[in-house]
């Protein structure tokens, strides 16, 4: 009887690892697409900037502490970047400065990150800022801020580009099939490129093999468009690896429903 209750714990063991993704690198079928998985569950909420920020903030006095971001003189638009309140506080990657003319307005709970870019268009009265929701090793997540200036030159917020809503985007357009070692995209069913993975000591590809979300960032010099880089799943380890993958970009349209894409293309 023990004989047999341990080789049926033995079958049941098997028999779950058989149905779940990852007990073993598959070949998958190069004739199917797969779906992109999406490594964001949910919307993702911004920090809040310490006291420390905000408190330094209700008074602007741009000095060393600040980075300057952009400054068009013939528009009298600028925009600032907090890098630390004091020698001793850091700013922990918050807050902006936003000024025209000479009216100045404070943004210190604007999330900024490491590299954070602004474009003002005079033509459309659009100043554009470019922030990082989360940064780290492989780890990019950018969010556009569109702002606008009132009569008195004030800038107020009028819109965001929110980093889950952007990556379920690219999950309705963005398809994929593995052949060997060369995995090829598809947007809305059609090949777009085909890459080779040389990656060889980590087991295979998972089932679930290509995410979107880690690696997002924009382009908001001209019309905006937004940079997608795949990750690749492997059976070892739990993290993404970008090494072959391929970086994708496609023209951003805001609607009521969300960000739209279009005019998808593989960057250099």
């Amino acid at each position: 009887m023990k004989e047999m209750k341990k080789w049926l714990m033995v079958a049941a063991v098997i028999a779950v690892c058989g149905m779940m993704s990852g007990c073993k690198g598959k070949s998958l079928s190069a004739a199917v697409q797969h779906p992109v998985n999406g490594t964001m569950d949910e919307a993702v909420i911004p920090d809040d900037a310490s006291q420390a920020v905000e408190d330094l903030m209700k008074h602007v006095t741009i000095d060393d502490r600040y980075e300057t971001l952009m400054e068009d003189k013939a528009t009298g638009v600028s925009v600032w970047s907090l890098l630390k309140c004091n020698d001793s506080i850091s700013s922990e990657g918050h807050g902006i400065v936003v000024a025209k003319g000479d009216v100045k307005t404070a943004l210190p709970h604007m999330q900024h990150g490491r590299m954070p870019r602004a474009h003002y268009d005079a033509a459309t009265g659009e100043l554009l800022i470019l922030g990082s929701q989360a940064e780290g090793t492989g780890i990019n997540i950018g969010r556009v801020y569109m702002l606008r200036f009132d009569d008195d030159g004030y800038a107020t917020i009028t819109n965001s580009i929110e980093p889950y809503e952007m990556q379920q985007a690219w999950l309705d357009a963005l398809t994929y099939s593995i052949d060997g070692q060369d995995i090829t995209f598809y947007i809305d069913g059609e090949p777009l490129t085909t890459v080779t993975n040389h990656i060889e000591d980590m087991g295979g590809f998972m089932d679930d093999a290509i995410y979107v979300g880690e690696q997002i960032d924009y382009s908001i010099e001209g019309p905006i468009r937004v940079l997608v880089t795949p990750g690749v799943n492997f059976v070892v380890g739990k993290v993404l690896h970008y090494e072959d993958m391929p970086t994708i970009s496609a023209a951003v349209t805001m609607t009521e429903s969300g960000p739209k894409l279009s005019d998808f293309r593989v960057e250099p």
